[in-house]
């Protein structure tokens, strides 16, 4: 094809056509133009719809990985729920009431709670490599780029409960009761052994000492209140979740 212009361009010039041999030219170096144009439209598509495609793996298995997430943290916060309301009946009831074993099992579930474990393998690759900017959706790779900051909101009040009941909640408790009897109240599905540890005796003077004090009082109002700190990060995280899982359908063909 050049060698056949090139051809048209001698003609013209022995000719001597100059006029339109500048016109011709002109006509050629437009022709040539419009074809880069159009070569480089074509590759721009091309680039376009892989880009398409990648995103559209990528918004899947974020939708995996959050699904995932979701299903555990809603495992998670039943349990811590279940812990919330413990603590609440044993500062709102009238322990005079309950038996040794029954304070057994309160003492058993105060001490029962989850931790959010959640999988952030697939999005901290995807922020790594720059894959999240494959997003067209804004909102979407807004909420995303919200992840580590829930999380660590999440994870100072789990450390607050977890040293709470380690330096203070269990060792008040172990001042006036056996901790040995909660173990017969854990039936967790992730808390199952072949053994437990069979319960002790104590006189029953310890319970009424340990349901008076104020010591016990005060401590376990402390659990109670970092319990519900961590139940309120975990409600926000469940709705922030549930919005994340939202946007990405939206974005899924």
């Amino acid at each position: 094809m050049i060698k056949f212009f090139r051809k048209i361009r001698q003609n013209l010039l022995s000719e001597g056509k100059t006029g339109k041999y500048f016109k011709y030219a002109i006509g050629e170096i437009i022709l040539v133009v419009i074809g880069i144009l159009i070569a480089l439209s074509i590759n721009n598509w091309k680039n376009y719809q892989d880009d398409r495609t990648e995103e559209q793996i990528l918004l899947q298995n974020l939708q995996q990985e959050f699904t995932k997430n979701l299903n555990e943290l809603n495992s998670d916060h039943k349990i811590n729920i279940e812990m919330l309301n413990a603590t609440y009946h044993f500062l709102e009831t009238d322990m005079h009431k309950k038996s040794p074993k029954q304070i057994d099992s309160l003492m058993g579930k105060l001490s029962t709670f989850a931790t959010f474990d959640p999988s952030i393998g697939y999005i901290s690759q995807a922020t790594s490599s720059g894959k999240l900017d494959l997003i067209q959706s804004d909102s979407l790779k807004i909420h995303l780029s919200q992840w580590s900051g829930e999380l660590n909101d999440l994870k100072e009040d789990v450390v607050i409960r977890r040293e709470h009941w380690l330096n203070h909640l269990l060792p008040i408790i172990r001042k006036h009761i056996p901790i040995r009897n909660s173990d017969a109240t854990q039936h967790r599905p992730d808390y199952l052994r072949q053994k437990q540890i069979t319960p002790m005796s104590v006189p029953e003077e310890n319970y009424k000492e340990f349901i008076t004090s104020l010591e016990v009082d005060g401590v376990i109002f402390d659990h109670y209140m970092n319990q519900y700190y961590v139940f309120i990060n975990e409600e926000n995280i469940k709705l922030y979740i549930q919005r994340v899982l939202d946007l990405i359908e939206k974005e899924l063909k």
